[in-house]
C-alpha cells in the first residue's frame, strides 16, 4: 500500500482496535506509514500485532470511569505530547425492545459511545490543539433514520453527532472535528448486540478493509462525510424526509399489531 499524503509520521490514536473497524483501521494507517497508537478492552494479545510489538498498545475498559486518564498516563509513559488524528471508533451495541433492555447494558452504551468520546476529547484536546488536528467521530447512518429494536445505540449516535457538531465550531481554526456516518459493515458487532443469525445478509455488507479506506480518506480531505454512496443516500433522506418516512413506518407496524 502506498502512502496516503500526509500520513507518514503522523501520530493516530484509535480507540476499540482489537476487533472490527478499528482493528482494520490500525492496520490500513500502520501500513502507510503512521505511528498507529491503539485503545481496547481486552488483553494486549487480541490487539494487532504492530501495535503489541511497539507497546503501542493501551488496555482499557472505555465503560468505566477513569478510561480516559489511563489513556493520558499511557500517553505520556510514550513521550507523546502531540496528536495529529483521534478517532472515536469504539461502540457497543443492543438488540432488543428498549423495555427488555437491562439498565446496566442501558448505563454500558451510554458509557462507551458517548460519554467516553466525551471525557477522551476532553482530555486529549491540548495534544490535539498542538499538531492542528484532527478528531473523528466514527457515527452511523441509523442515527438520522428510525432504527427499531437498537433505540439506545442510535441515540448514543445521535448525540455524538450532536456533541461533534457544537464541537466543530468551539474549535474552529483550532481542530478540525469530523463525523464519519457509515453504514453496515461486516463486523461482529451484530452477533454481539443479540441480533438473531440469518436476520440480516451480512455478505451484502461493506468490507472491512473498504470501510477503512474510505474513513481514512475522509479523514485526509478533513470533510464530514457518509461513508458510501448509498449511506450518502440514507443519511440524506433521514435527514430531509424524517415525517414521511418515520409514518410509513409507524404505518407498518401498526399493521403488524393487527
Amino acid at each position: 500500500m502506498t502512502s496516503e499524503p500526509g500520513t507518514t509520521g503522523r501520530t493516530i490514536l484509535i480507540t476499540g482496535v482489537t476487533d472490527g473497524i478499528g482493528r482494520a483501521l490500525a492496520e490500513h494507517y500502520a501500513a502507510a506509514g503512521a505511528r498507529v497508537l491503539g485503545v481496547g478492552r481486552r488483553p494486549g494479545t487480541a490487539a494487532p500485532v504492530d501495535l503489541l510489538t511497539s507497546g503501542a498498545y493501551c488496555q482499557a475498559d472505555l465503560a468505566r470511569p477513569g478510561a480516559a486518564e489511563a489513556i493520558c498516563s499511557f500517553l505520556d509513559e510514550q513521550g507523546i505530547d502531540r496528536l495529529d488524528i483521534l478517532i472515536h471508533n469504539a461502540a457497543v451495541g443492543w438488540y432488543g425492545p428498549i423495555a427488555e433492555q437491562t439498565p446496566s447494558s442501558i448505563d454500558d452504551l451510554l458509557a462507551v459511545n458517548l460519554r467516553a468520546p466525551i471525557a477522551l476529547t476532553h482530555a486529549l484536546l491540548p495534544r490535539l490543539t498542538a499538531a492542528r488536528g484532527v478528531i473523528a467521530c466514527v457515527s452511523s447512518v441509523h442515527a438520522a433514520l428510525p432504527t427499531p429494536d437498537f433505540a439506545v445505540y442510535t441515540a448514543t449516535k445521535a448525540a455524538l453527532d450532536g456533541f461533534a457538531r457544537n464541537l466543530r465550531i468551539e474549535q474552529a481554526g483550532k481542530v478540525d472535528v469530523l463525523t464519519l456516518w457509515i453504514g453496515p459493515t461486516r463486523t461482529g458487532m451484530h452477533a454481539k448486540s443479540g441480533v438473531p443469525a440469518g436476520r440480516l445478509k451480512v455478505e451484502r455488507f461493506a468490507s472491512l478493509e473498504a470501510t477503512a479506506a474510505r474513513i481514512a480518506a475522509a479523514i485526509a480531505r478533513r470533510h464530514c462525510a457518509s461513508i458510501g454512496a448509498g449511506n450518502g443516500l440514507l443519511h440524506w433522506a433521514g435527514t430531509h424526509l424524517e415525517a414521511w418516512i418515520d409514518g410509513t413506518m409507524i404505518a407498518a407496524a401498526r399493521r403488524r399489531a393487527e
